[in-house]
């Protein structure tokens, strides 16, 4: 891909107040939430982006969920073409992987079924449960109990925007990613993009989808232009209607496990009415609607205010307080005419200038480092890790560790953080995502009394992790956490004995 940047302007030259978005930056700060990013887009120009090292502007982040909506995108190529039918059985298109018994709720459900989450099953499967599934996701999909008829109780289900993306590839002959290349991203000006492949070479759907924050603006402002991108018509605005149209009025959210959502528990105190879902879109105030990824990867666009929103962050799980600051401080500068607009620019630049997330605190060296230095052996554990080893130079430390995949290094700076790739093991931390190699940047420091401490940030994700290393009597104690997950945060501590 060739990419193509978006016009730029100053907020004030299209109706932001900078203040509104100097708050906004400061309310995120003062409740301590994890943004990797920002952009804001209105009438026809980022006005505004933020970036929170060690992430940036060219890197790519793991959009989870916000994935669904890019789906609904090749769908409506397909319903625009006279190719794809909305009332379609989902059964139809994969007959040989269907049950020998079908049921009638099985039987009925259609390609709308899926496209609003109204499957009829009693649970929805998060991307995670699937992940490390080598059968066939259809076949799995195809087997799951239909409990209720489909079309009436809405269940949140990546896979059933998994089968969307089945479905896609079975009536076009391409995977979603590569029609979508051909009739929409490659019009765009993108940057580079990734998108996981699940067993049978479909893309994943529901999640695994990789890009920058400029594309998935790009993605949103093409919904705000109605499918149209200088000048050529890539999607039909009455397809857009649809998608971006509140479909389902009753939506709630049921209970999540890390693996799976339950039916909705109507005395549940926990679980929260959302506004409504349209075609993988959510809806949202102020007649707007989003795209939206666990962990706080979002895409919202607000057609009245022909605005853009788009977000990456690493927030924990029922984390609203980002969405809140947005409708109190972001929502209100959008038509506001600025009190001074050379002050407020000011000021928003020195807001934006320099934001980082927080950095380890500590000492660059420890007469420890001799100590530790070394390979040691691990007690078994259940994450399957045989040995740890430490590798001391000035200003760094080559990390390794061994296990059932095989030997997996990282650099970590005592001094700065240092870049490298890696394919250490991080699924049980990361909702179940085991990249072969990814980017790492990892960061060491020493505390009074002789114990290491690692943050190992995945940059081109949400996770980043939080280690910490010590001997006692001789032993190590290995003990390592992350800042977010659909599951445990921490993992048991490992203990070793020198080789």
């Amino acid at each position: 891909m060739t990419y193509v940047p978006l016009p730029r302007a100053l907020p004030q030259e299209r109706g932001v107040d900078p203040r509104g978005i100097v708050e906004f930056l400061e309310a995120v700060s003062d409740a301590g939430i994890e943004l990797h990013s920002f952009m804001l887009y209105r009438q026809g120009a980022v006005v505004a982006e933020a970036f929170w090292q060690p992430y940036s502007a060219r890197r790519m982040h793991v959009q989870h969920s916000a994935t669904k909506s890019w789906t609904a995108t090749a769908v409506g190529l397909l319903v625009d073409d006279g190719r794809l039918q909305l009332d379609a059985k989902v059964v139809s298109f994969f007959p040989e992987l269907c049950p020998p018994q079908i049921s009638a709720n099985l039987a009925a459900m259609t390609v709308e079924d899926l496209l609003t989450m109204r499957t009829g099953h009693q649970r929805g499967i998060s991307g995670g449960a699937w992940r490390n599934l080598q059968s066939s996701w259809v076949e799995a999909f195809l087997h799951e109990p239909v409990d209720e008829p489909p079309g009436q109780s809405f269940i949140y289900s990546s896979a059933s925007s998994f089968m969307l993306s089945a479905i896609v590839t079975r009536v076009s002959g391409q995977t979603m990613h590569a029609l979508l290349q051909e009739r929409v991203l490659g019009f765009l000006g993108m940057d580079k993009l990734e998108w996981d492949l699940a067993p049978g070479g479909f893309n994943s759907g529901g999640n695994g989808l990789s890009c920058t924050t400029e594309d998935s603006l790009k993605f949103g402002v093409l919904h705000l232009n109605k499918g149209q991108w200088q000048g050529r018509q890539l999607l039909s605005p009455q397809w857009i209607a649809a998608a971006t149209r509140n479909q389902v009025e009753d939506v709630w959210m049921g209970e999540f496990d890390g693996k799976q959502y339950l039916p909705r528990n109507k005395d549940g105190a926990s679980e929260v009415q959302r506004e409504g879902y349209g075609y993988q879109w959510w809806m949202t105030r102020h007649g707007g609607y989003y795209a939206s990824g666990v962990f706080g990867q979002y895409c919202m666009v607000l057609p009245d205010q022909e605005t853009v929103l788009a977000f990456t962050c690493g927030l924990q799980l029922g984390e609203r307080r980002l969405q809140a600051a947005i409708w109190e401080y972001l929502f209100p500068a959008l038509g506001r005419a600025a009190a001074d607009p050379q002050a407020s620019r000011l000021q928003l630049d020195a807001a934006i200038e320099g934001l980082r997330l927080p950095m380890l605190q500590g000492l660059s060296e420890s007469p420890e480092a001799e100590a530790l230095q070394g390979r040691f052996a691990i007690e078994p554990n259940e994450d399957g890790v045989r040995e740890i080893s430490f590798d001391f130079s000035p200003g760094e430390c080559v990390f390794s560790l061994v296990d059932h995949r095989g030997t997996h290094r990282l650099r970590v700076g005592l001094q700065q953080p240092l870049e490298s790739i890696t394919s250490l093991t991080g699924n049980y931390l990361h909702h179940q995502y085991q990249p072969p190699q990814t980017p790492v940047i990892a960061h060491g420091r020493w505390t009074p009394d002789g114990e290491l401490r690692m943050d190992w940030r995945f940059v081109e994700t949400a996770f980043g992790d939080h280690v910490r290393c010590r001997l006692e009597g001789g032993r190590l104690l290995f003990d390592r956490g992350v800042n977010t997950n659909a599951g445990s945060m921490q993992r048991p501590t490992l203990t070793g004995k020198r080789i």
